[in-house]
């Protein structure tokens, strides 16, 4: 089917049909084509959205607090206790 072929057979159904909500559709679809058109944007974006579960929200609440209270190290912070405990465990391991 070319471009002409599927146009006629949309403006058909369209004429055929007496469903308003399938006209609304139609007619929003075409606003946000024309829309985004101008902005050079695609018609249509999916987001795949996460719903986390009751214990990972849990988890992201307490570190969201534990943020805001100024419990957390920097990432300089991070690295030089990484540092001392790979130290130690150095030691440790090379005593035995």
């Amino acid at each position: 089917m070319n471009i002409a072929e599927l146009k006629l057979e949309i403006i058909a159904k369209i004429i055929a049909t007496d469903d308003v909500n399938l006209l609304n559709k139609i007619q929003e679809i075409i606003n946000d084509y024309e829309t985004n058109s101008l902005v050079n944007e695609p018609t249509l974006i999916y987001e795949k959205v996460h719903v986390f579960n009751e214990w990972q929200q849990k988890r992201i609440d307490i570190a969201l607090n534990q943020v805001e209270n100024g419990e957390y190290l920097t990432e300089e912070e991070a690295e030089k206790e990484m540092q001392i405990w790979f130290k130690e465990e150095e030691e440790r391991l090379n005593g035995q």
